[in-house]
């Protein structure tokens, strides 16, 4: 009994001590990443992460390789990311984040213009505003999503956080206020939709020679903005979407 008891805390004991380093890991590196030198040493860890993934996929990129490619020691990348996860998810809560600042400012900038201030519309416009003109600025971003898309099927089921759910859930809440019944279906195709032009477009600009891709590049917000407009004016095919106004006035009607 007498040795039951101290094999019990000697097992407490080392499992404490095991929480209390990891707690000291997790807060010296946290404090090391704070400051000037460790923010520039994680800065150029992500940028190298983020164009490596970009090229060769998650699985075809090793930490080694972003260690070589930042130019830092192996150990000093491994101090600030302890996993390729965790650095991965670093890089999709950076995608996500600037998504969410450009569709602020698309959003800001369509109310401004808009002087009837008509919500769901001007919505609407600035979602297929932000995305393309990200999509535009960002290519490297778009293709390393394109790659997270076909690649992640099992690391999605293992996470314990998705960096780029909060912008769905909001991208697809302004579409709901158009009384869209499906509206992550509309948004997955219009980020489907500017992925791909984006992914096509070197090729395409080889075959329709440069006249013609300046037309069609001179042309494509207005044809996104059409586009996304066209999708959120039919729920189902051949059946118009109801405002969100006028699906209240109904429901009020028929108590």
């Amino acid at each position: 009994m007498h040795v039951h008891v101290h094999v019990t805390r000697a097992r407490a004991r080392a499992r404490s001590g095991t929480i209390v380093r990891f707690l000291w890991y997790s807060r010296t590196v946290l404090e090391r990443s704070q400051t000037p030198k460790g923010k520039r040493a994680r800065d150029r860890i992500l940028i190298a992460a983020e164009r490596l993934i970009a090229e060769r996929g998650f699985y075809g990129t090793s930490m080694r390789d972003i260690a070589s490619a930042a130019r830092l020691p192996l150990a000093t990348t491994v101090y600030h990311f302890a996993k390729k996860e965790q650095l991965y998810a670093a890089i999709l809560g950076d995608i996500a984040a600037a998504l969410d600042a450009r569709l602020q400012a698309a959003m800001f900038e369509r109310y401004e213009r808009d002087t009837e201030r008509s919500t769901a519309p001007t919505a609407i416009d600035a979602l297929a505003v932000a995305l393309l003109r990200w999509a535009a600025e960002e290519p490297g971003r778009v293709k390393l999503l394109l790659r997270e898309l076909l690649d992640n099927s099992a690391r999605v089921a293992k996470a314990t956080r998705l960096p780029l759910a909060a912008f769905l859930e909001r991208a697809s809440a302004l579409v709901a206020a158009r009384g869209v019944a499906q509206p992550e279906v509309v948004v997955l195709h219009l980020v489907g939709a500017i992925s791909y032009f984006v992914a096509a477009w070197p090729t395409v600009e080889r075959i329709v020679g440069a006249p013609r891709a300046k037309q069609i590049s001179a042309a494509y917000e207005r044809e996104v903005i059409s586009l996304a407009r066209r999708m959120v004016d039919t729920g189902e095919p051949g059946v118009a979407a109801v405002p969100a106004a006028k699906r209240r006035t109904r429901v009020r009607g028929a108590a």
